[in-house]
């Protein structure tokens, strides 16, 4: 009866932490990678990391990369989830709320690219290509 008790307790816990990271789930990890997907038919990936990671292994690899940055993501929450210490809840607040827009930014830059075929990058001037 214990490990069923701890196993309910792990799936309650993982079912707050999905709820928490909503916004990481739909716009950096869905998001990014299925706008990815479709906007490489009409551009290349500007990311030199990336691009060796999907030369070398398809984009796949890609929705892995994802996944294993989202188990750093759930460290970082086990960490930082003290609700006894405010500064620990702050500092997980903004680090979820930074990932979700920094999700967001890559998918609007990846339907600039789709639809204007110019990224919001170029169109900011923060690189020049």
């Amino acid at each position: 009866m214990y490990h069923a008790e701890q196993l309910s307790h792990r799936f309650a816990e993982l079912r707050v932490f999905a709820n928490d990271i909503k916004y990481i789930i739909l716009f950096y990890v869905l998001g990014d990678f299925l706008t990815t997907l479709h906007a490489l038919n009409y551009g290349v990936e500007e990311n030199g990391f990336l691009v060796i990671i999907i030369a070398e292994f398809g984009i796949w690899s890609m929705l892995l990369l994802k996944m294993v940055f989202l188990s750093i993501v759930y460290w970082n929450y086990q960490v930082l989830n003290d609700p006894s210490t405010k500064w620990t809840t702050m500092i997980w607040d903004f680090s979820r709320k930074g990932i979700a827009l920094v999700g967001l930014f890559l998918v609007v830059n990846n339907l600039m690219v789709i639809f204007m075929q110019n990224s919001l990058i170029q169109v900011l001037g923060l690189i020049t290509i």
